[in-house]
């Protein structure tokens, strides 16, 4: 039973950390505000985009959802860092997909 338990925990842990996420135009709507990096070590987010909801399986995967897609992470878009609540750095390979703090 606590082999059952722990497993759970982990997959739940994992999940929350990999973000289907949705555009809002607005930033009383969004959940976070969130800023796009050209750098890496700026960034509290190495973000590697996926193509569905489902694949996102592991911290860091990022699937950005339709509008309509409502159990999306709604997000809001800024232009200063200093206003970001995450701040993401995108990637091309899975392997370096992660949350850094």
């Amino acid at each position: 039973m606590k082999k059952i338990i722990i497993f759970v925990l982990v997959l739940f842990s994992s999940i929350l950390k990999s973000q289907p996420m949705r555009y809002v135009k607005s930033e009383f709507e969004a959940k976070y505000r969130v800023y796009f990096t050209n750098t890496e070590t700026e960034a509290n987010v190495i973000g590697y985009k996926v193509q569905s909801y489902y694949d996102c399986t592991k911290p860091g995967y990022i699937y950005i959802a339709p509008v309509w897609f409502k159990s999306a992470t709604p997000v809001f878009i800024v232009d200063n860092k200093s206003k970001a609540d995450l701040i993401i750095y995108w990637t091309d390979k899975k392997s370096k997909a992660k949350w850094l703090k």
